[in-house]
């Protein structure tokens, strides 16, 4: 089954749509492709196979996985995997990086939320900006490290075929949420169009990367403007530059390389470690 999986989406990926015949192709091998996948993960056990790697890996870096209260599926436990061994990977590599915002951080993302925030709120609440401001901002960060970190260790999962139905599942999925998330967010107001905008940018991107690795196509589904798509499209370039020239520690070149487009060089900061822990301390 794995093999017929493997020939459908080698197929797939060759067909170059570009009129009614060549759309009707696409079509039928796609509804083979999910066809293979459907009947690859309903008959794998896919826990037992993360399980088994989870104890290789503990074994080559004599480090214990602990897996987050995230880690709900295979998929998501395999891709906290593979960010351990990315971890230990850039390590032994004599590399180590810190991400953070510090205060000088925080005060430059406030300078661009607090306009808004203000607006929201009463003349008696106008103590509050500081703290949703804060909220809202780590959300965003957290978010944003998670997903470019997330998206390296699903390019490695892609190099494991016998992972691939189950991330082409997974990615789809994902993907899906994302889409939903964004449609019903979209008629309630907005504490602050900057965070919009940066939300909805790093939610695009499962989407370009479902259509590199699978050539399945879910981004028309965003409910997103132009400049969202073309700023998503702009991280994507950059993840792919970076990939294609893999080293260890790639995943923090990536983040810190998004922090421009986005507007928030001089809101975040990615460095080699420092021995002392910063002032405004860490978001990781």
């Amino acid at each position: 089954m794995q093999k017929e999986f493997d020939e459908a989406l080698e197929n797939l990926k060759n067909i170059e749509v570009v009129d009614e015949p060549s759309a009707a192709c696409y079509n039928e091998q796609f509804k083979t492709l999910i066809g293979k996948t459907m009947q690859i993960v309903s008959e794998t056990d896919y826990d037992a196979l993360v399980q088994a790697k989870t104890e290789d890996i503990e074994k080559k870096y004599s480090a214990k996985v602990e897996f987050s209260d995230a880690a709900t599926d295979a998929y998501k436990k395999l891709r906290e995997l593979v960010r351990f061994e990315m971890l230990h990977e850039t390590l032994f590599a004599g590399k180590e990086f810190e991400v953070c915002c510090t205060e000088s951080n925080f005060a430059q993302a406030m300078n661009k939320l607090r306009p808004e925030i203000s607006k929201l709120l009463p003349e008696d609440k106008k103590e509050a900006v500081e703290s949703i401001g804060y909220t809202l901002y780590s959300d965003f960060t957290k978010y944003l490290v998670c997903s470019a970190f997330d998206m390296v260790a699903d390019m490695k999962i892609f190099e494991m075929p016998e992972f691939r139905p189950l991330q082409l599942n997974a990615l789809g999925k994902e993907v899906r949420t994302n889409v939903n998330v964004i449609r019903q967010q979209k008629n309630k107001p907005q504490k602050s169009q900057v965070l919009t905008d940066w939300f909805l940018t790093v939610m695009v991107l499962p989407g370009l990367l479902l259509r590199k690795l699978y050539s399945v196509s879910l981004v028309e589904m965003f409910e997103v403007e132009q400049k969202q798509t073309d700023n998503a499209a702009h991280l994507f370039n950059i993840f792919q530059k970076r990939m294609a020239a893999f080293s260890a520690g790639v995943e923090y070149q990536i983040l810190q390389e998004f922090l421009v487009p986005l507007g928030m060089a001089d809101c975040f900061t990615v460095r080699p470690k420092l021995k002392d822990k910063p002032k405004g301390g860490y978001i990781h």
